[in-house]
């Protein structure tokens, strides 16, 4: 069974919260867009069992307390570099060279569990390809190892559904731009014809940098609430609704 969202929920746009005005401004905003790009962790899957049971077995190996998920998830968002600064023992969140042995050890611990989070969030596949049916490119941009993204698109998307694949490398990491503009560059689009689709405060921030539009999705790691905290305009409940919106 593919990981679960709110499927009796109906949609942002439902709730008594938000005017159905609202709704067609944002709606208007999505259309003609020739490509869609996806975050990965918290957006297309729940990973965070995976990289927790990573995150642990690093830990043990050096000797450091164990992490609860939700001090993972809550670590989660600006890079695995800064997820490990963030795990390991607060005195040495400063120290360089602990921080790298620790993340090295890490990398090579999630070679081992990656593969655990090999399912999308329920109705994801099925909203994927009604993009990509309809012509547009899609894309994935996340601050997970470029490795490990490329290595989970290739189970999530064996049918070649996505365009571009795109993870941490030796760019700066999101919110920074750097690696958005390469895959648009690599697409052949522009900033305007994009739609990014994250859960987090960092995908919002990412496509406000870009001057791109942003879908936030209410299932990841944040949740509603929080996104809304962080100024989203438009969150969604399910993926079917990214089929209703990008069109």
């Amino acid at each position: 069974m593919e990981n679960s969202v709110d499927t009796d929920a109906v949609g942002w746009y439902n709730k008594p919260d938000y005017e159905m005005k609202a709704r067609k401004r944002i709606h208007m905003s999505f259309e003609n867009k020739k490509a869609v790009i996806f975050d990965l962790d918290g957006t297309l899957a729940d990973t965070i069992e995976a990289i927790t049971e990573a995150i642990n077995m690093t830990m043990n190996h050096f000797g450091y307390p164990e992490r609860s998920v939700d001090e993972v998830r809550a670590a989660i968002g600006n890079g695995a570099k800064m997820l490990i600064r963030r795990t390991i023992p607060a005195e040495l969140y400063d120290d360089d060279e602990t921080v790298a042995r620790v993340f090295e050890k890490y990398d090579a611990m999630y070679e081992l569990t990656y593969a655990h989070s090999d399912k999308m969030y329920d109705g994801m596949r099925e909203a994927l390809a009604a993009i990509h049916e309809s012509g547009k490119k899609i894309a994935v941009f996340s601050n997970k190892q470029d490795a490990y993204v490329k290595k989970l698109c290739d189970i999530y998307f064996s049918d070649g559904t996505i365009s571009m694949a795109l993870g941490q490398t030796e760019l700066p990491v999101k919110p920074d731009i750097a690696g958005l503009k390469l895959i648009m560059d690599s697409l052949g689009v522009t900033a305007d014809e994009c739609v990014f689709v994250g859960d987090s405060g960092v995908d919002l921030a990412t496509a406000k940098n870009a001057d791109m539009d942003c879908i936030c999705v209410a299932w990841g790691f944040v949740g509603r609430e929080g996104l809304a905290a962080k100024g989203a305009e438009c969150i969604i409940d399910h993926p079917r609704e990214l089929v209703e919106l990008i069109h």
